[in-house]
């Protein structure tokens, strides 16, 4: 006779279902938004007087796994003399990998900018900045990092004009909406299922060329130019399209208005003339709608994006001569740098009536200027850091006395808990650290980087992540907890003084080298 099976009680099959996904499914059970574990502490805490936490996800909830990335942390944080800076790194450092690497495949990389699921021409490529000396090596992340030029290059040839996207189709992924910003005198109009917002950023487009020439350079993989029917190139020619446009007049000879974008929607209420913001003369600049901070500018020539500009167009020029690939870029690259570098020095400079000559924030060609600097690069203290100027520049360090006084910048805040450069994308009583960060990697006061660094540890408000914004009577009023770009910066400034002044933060003072690994 066989005996009955008993019944079993509901709350126990639902008991056995959760703790069978929490074990075979922890994606499912465990890993929950890194938004909300990027909020709260988490064990094990650092051995320093801060006892910061640790804030990667784990290992089984990380977007993306690299084994150089593991090994460079390991390196530095084993022999940092400061325990709570080392967790800081070791926190920021593969912070892009373990959490904003929504989709890829062998071609194409999709990687959202934190808390927002977008991906920005401009944060996704300073997010992988950090990780470019390690490509030559590690062909997993080689691949990766190609896959986001890849979809950068199709994001750039449908709609140059727009700087934040949506997942491709391919990813499966739905489209998130989005600001209902649109740039409504672009060709073809965008389309909200592929664009996350349309704001024109000149930096945007040159941040995806820099993110091709640092690629190459480390990698010398040239397949990156031939993917998808030579898309790459087809990108660069949609950028010189815009350089030419944006370098026009408002007012043609008969004083009629052109406008080749303006952008209007439900937060540009306060975009001026209809959205096309305001009228620029040709002086051989390109002008730009937005700061890199997403701001709207004051007037129409931000001058780093301008020395970005020249940069960018000369380091596009060498690289096409080392691929030996067109020549008409190459020249269109040489003579568009010429010209811009030539109208920064005669317009971008002003006689500053308390700090002399100093280069100014922004100009229109009419005589107006902006006297201020953002926090974001690029901006006008991070000029050495996009290779314009050296720190030794005259005019730069003129310029940096100003920017980092309340007598000289509008935006720089001070208080006890945080001091530097902010902006109006929040307000003029919170500093960014990212306005920070680029003070350490252009700076060459010792006493002066490590205070920073004491400030910046003291800004997490406890989390260990670098905030987007402090304010500066506040550890705990910030902005952003999960802010990626910030974090590879940090962590970028960190590999910077392991390289180039080992003894602030090794007991050895031995310089970190990738060979060491």
């Amino acid at each position: 006779m066989m005996r009955a099976t008993p019944l079993i009680p509901l709350s126990a099959i639902l008991h056995f279902v959760l703790i069978h996904l929490i074990v075979v499914s922890p994606s499912r059970a465990v890993c929950g938004s890194y938004s909300s574990f990027s909020r709260v502490a988490h064990d094990p805490l650092s051995d320093g007087p801060l006892r910061l936490p640790y804030m990667r996800p784990p290992e089984e909830c990380r977007t993306f796994n690299s084994s150089s990335v593991e090994s460079v942390i390991s390196n530095i944080t084993t022999r940092m003399k400061d325990k709570d800076l080392a967790r800081l790194f070791e926190n920021t450092f593969p912070n892009t990998l373990d959490t904003t690497i929504k989709w890829f495949d062998e071609n194409l990389t999709f990687v959202v900018t934190g808390d927002i699921d977008a991906e920005w021409l401009r944060d996704s490529s300073n997010q992988f900045k950090a990780y470019l000396p390690l490509v030559g090596k590690d062909l997993a992340l080689r691949n990766l990092t190609r896959g986001v030029i890849n979809l950068q290059a199709r994001y750039i040839t449908m709609y140059p004009y727009c700087n934040a996207f949506q997942p491709p189709p391919e990813s499966g992924l739905q489209p998130q909406c989005c600001s209902g910003d649109v740039g409504a005198s672009i060709s073809p109009p965008d389309d909200m299922k592929f664009v996350w917002t349309c704001g024109y950023e000149l930096d945007s487009l040159l941040s995806f060329l820099q993110l091709s020439r640092l690629y190459y350079e480390y990698s010398k993989d040239e397949s990156l130019f031939t993917y998808d029917d030579h898309l790459w190139f087809k990108a660069v020619e949609a950028i010189f399209e815009v350089l030419k446009e944006q370098s026009t007049s408002t007012f043609d000879s008969t004083g009629r208005v052109i406008s080749y974008y303006n952008i209007s929607g439900p937060n540009q209420g306060y975009m001026r003339n209809a959205g096309r913001g305001p009228p620029k003369r040709n002086i051989g600049m390109v002008g730009t709608t937005y700061r890199p901070s997403d701001d709207v500018v004051i007037f129409p020539y931000n001058i780093p994006h301008q020395a970005m500009l020249v940069v960018e167009m000369n380091g596009l020029r060498s690289l096409l001569r080392k691929i030996g690939a067109r020549p008409d870029l190459q020249f269109l690259a040489q003579r568009r740098a010429r010209i811009v570098e030539s109208a920064i020095w005669k317009y971008g400079i002003v006689n500053h009536p308390d700090w002399g000559e100093v280069f100014a924030y922004e100009v229109d060609g009419y005589g107006g200027a902006v006297i201020q600097d953002d926090a974001n690069v690029p901006s006008l203290i991070a000029l050495p850091y996009i290779g314009f100027v050296p720190n030794t520049d005259p005019l730069y360090h003129n310029t940096r006395r100003m920017l980092l006084s309340s007598d000289g910048n509008p935006y720089f805040a001070s208080g006890p808990v945080i001091r530097g450069i902010g902006g109006p994308h929040i307000d003029e009583a919170h500093p960014w650290p990212m306005g920070l960060i680029s003070e350490v990697i252009t700076g060459d006061d010792e006493k002066e980087i490590l205070e920073i660094l004491e400030m910046l540890k003291n800004t997490t408000s406890g989390l260990g992540l670098i905030h987007e914004s402090v304010h500066t009577h506040n550890s705990r009023d910030y902005t952003r907890s999960w802010f990626a770009w910030a974090n590879s910066y940090f962590s970028e400034a960190i590999l910077y003084l392991a390289k180039e002044m080992p003894y602030l933060l090794f007991e050895d003072g031995k310089p970190f080298q990738l060979e060491d690994l």
